[in-house]
């Protein structure tokens, strides 16, 4: 039973390096993510700032420069929502890959379960038939 192969392992095998291709992916695209919110969180954090320190200025053009400056950032953090946004759908995307990878590759497990159970009962058939053949030839000789 052991010594005889899948059928269609070279398949298995395939779609089992698809599924661990597509688990890389995910895992790119999570620190990508990651990374793209840390640098949206600092933008946040330096707009915050910026409007604190507003507050302690009396010259208009410091005023002027510290006005563009937010209005630079807050360019920024409306770009980095959209890539942000952006990294979010390709992580769904990626995960939706893998999920069918996962899936592609659970069929061919089950069909190598179910060629291996096959396999079994066939081979359990042809001993039962050797052995009924055996029993017979047995129970010829002991009449004549």
């Amino acid at each position: 039973m052991a010594s005889q192969p899948f059928s269609m392992e070279k398949i298995l095998d395939w779609r089992s390096d698809l599924e661990e291709t597509a688990k890389r992916k995910v895992a790119q695209v999570q620190v990508k993510l990651n990374a793209q919110q840390a640098v949206l969180e600092d933008l946040i954090r330096e707009n915050i700032k910026v409007k604190n320190e507003r507050l302690k200025i009396n010259k208009i053009n410091d005023m002027r420069h510290q006005q563009l400056y937010k209005a630079l950032l807050d360019e920024k953090i409306i770009h980095q929502k959209n890539q942000l946004d952006l990294t979010q759908k390709e992580l769904e995307a990626a995960q939706a890959e893998l999920l069918e990878a996962h899936k592609d590759r659970k069929v061919m497990e089950k069909l190598k379960e179910k060629e291996l159970w096959t396999t079994a009962e066939l081979i359990k058939k042809e001993e039962q038939q050797q052995l009924d053949e055996i029993a017979t030839l047995s129970f010829g000789r002991v009449l004549y």
